[in-house]
């Protein structure tokens, strides 16, 4: 199977460059400090900025093929650079999850589709996951909110956790239990208006300081049956196809140009000292960090395989959980080297004068191990490898509690 990633050829420099000025032109000046992950903005006036933002994209021509709703994709050329060069100006360029946006392409109606994909792609509505619960993260099967058909409405009660841009959301993509079954055969995927009466959202404060995650409570929350996404019980395959379309983001996260991660390692080897001398001149540091830039290599091909993949629709059950295991723990293990070569300043936080890029390798550390967690843990992935990609028994499961 040939899958090999070919070179954007030169004649694209004209559309990247154009596109360069575009963003030069029109990123936006936020009071919200960008770091590393995906983290959300504390002022509801940086969250209209990058709206505007966003819609000026869209505007202009620059659309992912992810908030389309044709079955035709868009030159994957300039779908590549676009992916690269918005990611490498460190401003949002997609508000919220995007989660939804596989559930619509594969189950949603073409009525769901058609109201929901432009406004996402102009910024206008942000969407929020309402997946996990505090019993119930990757074993999904194990959720307990309930959803109860009364007429031609469900009404939802229950509680979510861990749910990115909740605050600020305009719909959220939930999934309820509906059906007199328990396991998967009882859920149901729902698209949520997040300003319905009865949706309490509470912000989370996490270690790194920031407001990333948040819980949201469902106090008899009413919702159209029209906002069933596919049918009712069928929320976990609809679920199962997004969920694979975010372990490939998680994946392919990191960064490129300036944001790699294994360049900044670099750079602060050559600013960092060890005995006397620059950390860089050590041969256990310069041997470590070449291992660390070749499995960034490895990254990076791992995640044009699967875009490639992908595209050719020869995507397997295995090829993102193995790209999102070896993103996350390599980043993990990246930052760890980043606060071995700062030594005790790696205590010095953000806004102290001793602190290292204003704390910056702190707060990705802290941040870091919620990529191992991020679209399923990876020891729940490494299950998906081994039973659904190499077909191997399953996993011995114990008996339920009584």
């Amino acid at each position: 199977m040939d899958v090999t990633v070919p070179p954007i050829p030169a004649a694209y420099d004209e559309y990247r460059a154009t596109l360069l000025a575009f963003l030069a032109a029109h990123k936006p000046v936020l009071s919200w400090k960008q770091r590393t992950g995906v983290r959300v903005p504390d002022d509801g006036a940086d969250v209209e900025l990058l709206r505007e933002y966003v819609r000026d994209l869209d505007e202009a021509g620059y659309r992912l093929d992810r908030f389309s709703s044709s079955t035709e994709r868009s030159d994957p050329y300039e779908q590549r650079i676009l992916e690269q060069e918005l990611g490498a100006a460190g401003v949002p360029y997609v508000l919220g999850n995007p989660l939804v946006a596989g559930a619509l392409k594969h189950f949603g109606t073409d009525e769901q589709r058609a109201r929901y994909f432009p406004a996402m792609a102009r910024g206008e509505h942000i969407w929020t996951q309402l997946f996990s619960e505090p019993d119930a993260g990757s074993d999904l099967t194990s959720l307990q909110t309930r959803a109860t058909l009364v007429g031609d409405e469900y009404v939802v009660v229950g509680q979510k956790v861990w749910s990115t841009w909740a605050q600020w959301a305009d719909f959220g993509y939930l999934l309820a239990r509906t059906e007199p079954v328990e396991g998967a055969g009882g859920i149901t995927a729902f698209i949520l208006d997040m300003h319905s009466p009865g949706v309490d959202v509470r912000p989370l404060r996490e270690m790194t300081g920031t407001t990333d995650f948040n819980e949201v409570f469902f106090d008899d929350v009413r919702i159209p049956a029209a906002n069933v996404i596919g049918a009712p019980g069928e929320g976990w395959r609809v679920a199962g196809a997004s969920l694979a379309e975010e372990r490939t983001g998680v994946g392919s996260a990191g960064g490129g140009g300036g944001n790699d991660p294994g360049q900044r390692l670099v750079r602060l080897a050559r600013r960092t000292r060890r005995q006397g001398r620059p950390a860089i001149e050590d041969g256990a540091v310069r041997q470590q960090i070449g291992e660390l830039a070749a499995r960034s290599r490895i990254q990076r091909h791992l995640g044009q395989r699967m875009a490639t993949k992908a595209v050719k629709g020869q995507i397997t059950p295995a090829d993102a959980p193995i790209a999102k295991i070896w993103f996350s723990e390599l980043n993990l293990e990246t930052t760890e080297a980043a606060l071995a070569l700062l030594g005790p300043r790696s205590m010095a936080v953000e806004g102290d004068e001793l602190a290292e890029e204003d704390g910056r390798w702190q707060d990705a550390f802290l941040y870091a191990r919620a990529w191992t967690i991020a679209g399923g843990s990876n020891e729940i992935m490494r299950n998906l490898i081994a039973e659904r990609g190499l077909a191997l028994p399953r996993e011995p499961r114990g008996p339920s509690p009584s």
